[in-house]
């Protein structure tokens, strides 16, 4: 990587002494930054319950489409520059920062045109009769690539607290936006409605955060520089977002809009109470394990383990929980009208607890400078996944949902095993920090599973299981796993005075 330019006259903002990184600092960043995330996702989440209530599964089928196509195509929108930003860490908006937006504008523009030409072929594909909503919907991309650099300006600088603001700001105008188009009739639009009037909030507030003016420069050789950072992470990010949408590509391909609106909002309730923890717990990992191997090399290895511990802990019986209460939980707060998310919820939720393993390992890679052995493990887990996914899609969609719970717990396994090598950990030391969460979910299963067979579902019945299934995995960690508690006890002590310190 060439080191950074000099500003000069070329920055457009004053460059100033940078202030230093201490503890409270980066605890600070950690704490917006999970509130940013939880509370961005939660009100999302909210909407969509209420959404939900107000539209038919082919409304949100529609729509998951576009956004499945979106979520794929985004990937492109970066191409690391955003990395290098924050890697290179300069002060204030520099001519790096203007290539690199440009750079970007121009990406999303691009995606913009594709997005609106193959609209009619997309809708083809998938059974989507309206073709004008996918072409507005996919104006989303050029929102993005107007807000992507500022955003990482905002990274780059620590400044999670107004970033914070933007994301819950964001979510507040998708629901403002979208419950009352979708109770005047608007059906599918008004997902898009608040949709796309969210990222435009997003786009001034996160220019008006950074006092960002653009001047559309494109250097070069700042250009190269910046792709030459990013390849490595393009191609996991390429490689992530087949991972995390292959299914629903196959579900609208293969099952139509109907079953992808259900298999939609099936996913939607493990990725609240899971997959979102999981990406704040990696947001951080990878700063945790780089700072473990720069201090001592071979405290990396119990660090890691430590990790995994804490995060099946909780993965294990939150993810077991969900996937017994599922019908309850479907119909308590979704209705019975969509009864029939229940079953792959249940499997998407072992699925996601299955993956709690491989966020535990998968930021070893990079710490370690081995980037590129984690993206030959994941290569082949996309064919797997894909072709799995395939061949299970005409059985339907708890089919898809209990092959791709199968296929997490042998991904999981591989990307463990060959964490473990690079760390010198014996698989016998893994399976013992794993073995508390273990615990905890068979309590939790063994509470809540009685409540769930004798009652009909609804929403008391969910409470009852709930309380059920959380006072059996602490029953049987105290009196399986008593020592592990004891240490959770004392980590958090110790987490809390070293907070009252700083």
């Amino acid at each position: 990587m060439e080191a950074p330019e000099t500003t000069g006259p070329e920055t457009t903002a004053p460059a100033t002494a940078r202030p230093r990184v201490d503890t409270r600092t980066a605890g600070s960043s950690f704490a917006w930054s999970a509130v940013s995330f939880t509370a961005s996702k939660l009100l999302v989440f909210l909407v969509t319950l209420v959404m939900a209530r107000l539209l038919v599964p082919e409304d949100f089928g529609v729509v998951a489409v576009g956004l499945s196509i979106i979520a794929f195509l985004e990937v492109a929108l970066d191409l690391g520059v955003g990395s290098a930003l924050v890697y290179e860490q300069e002060r204030g908006i520099t001519a790096r920062v203007q290539t690199a937006f440009t750079l970007n504008l121009g990406i999303a523009a691009i995606c913009t045109l594709v997005g609106v030409l193959a609209a009619p072929a997309v809708g083809a594909v998938f059974d989507v009769e309206d073709t004008t909503l996918l072409r507005v919907l996919f104006l989303y991309f050029l929102l993005r690539g107007l807000v992507q650099v500022p955003d990482a300006v905002l990274r780059r600088d620590l400044a999670f607290r107004k970033r914070a603001l933007v994301e819950v700001s964001r979510a507040l105008t998708r629901g403002l936006v979208s419950v009352p188009l979708a109770a005047g009739g608007a059906g599918p639009w008004a997902l898009v409605g608040g949709i796309l009037a969210s990222e435009a909030l997003g786009v001034v507030l996160t220019w008006w955060a950074t006092r960002f003016l653009p001047t559309f420069r494109l250097d070069r050789t700042v250009a190269r520089t910046l792709l030459g950072f990013g390849t490595a992470v393009l191609t996991l990010k390429v490689f992530g977002a087949v991972l995390e949408n292959a299914d629903y590509y196959i579900v609208g391909a293969q099952l139509g809009p109907y079953e992808l609106g259900v298999y939609t909002l099936a996913y939607r309730v493990p990725e609240i109470v899971l997959a979102n923890v999981f990406w704040i717990f990696s947001s951080v990992a990878f700063s945790i394990y780089s700072r473990a191997r720069s201090d001592d090399a071979g405290a990396l290895g119990s660090v890691a383990t430590r990790a995994l511990q804490l995060i099946t802990l909780f993965a294990f019986p939150t993810g077991v929980g969900v996937a017994v209460v599922s019908l309850p939980l479907t119909v308590a707060l979704l209705g019975w009208q969509w009864e029939e998310a229940a079953g792959p919820m249940m499997f998407v939720a072992l699925s996601m607890a299955a993956s709690s393993i491989g966020y535990a390992s998968g930021d070893v890679f990079p710490a370690v400078g081995r980037p590129g052995l984690l993206i030959k493990i994941v290569a082949p887990m996309v064919v797997v996944k894909v072709t799995g996914l395939l061949l299970a899609a005409p059985y339907g969609l708890t089919a898809m949902a209990a092959t791709l719970a199968g296929m997490s717990v042998v991904f999981a396994a591989v990307r463990l095993t060959v964490a473990n090598r690079l760390l010198g950990v014996r698989i016998g030391t893994s399976l013992r920090a794993m073995t508390p969460g273990a615990v905890a979910a068979a309590g939790a299963a063994a509470g809540a599973l009685p409540v769930v067979a004798l009652r009909e579902p609804e929403l008391e019945t969910l409470l009852l299981a709930v309380a059920a299934g959380v006072v059996g995995a602490a029953a049987l960690l105290l009196l399986l796993c008593r020592p592990v508690l004891r240490e959770l006890v004392a980590l958090v002590a110790s987490m809390r005075r070293s907070g009252a310190a700083t």
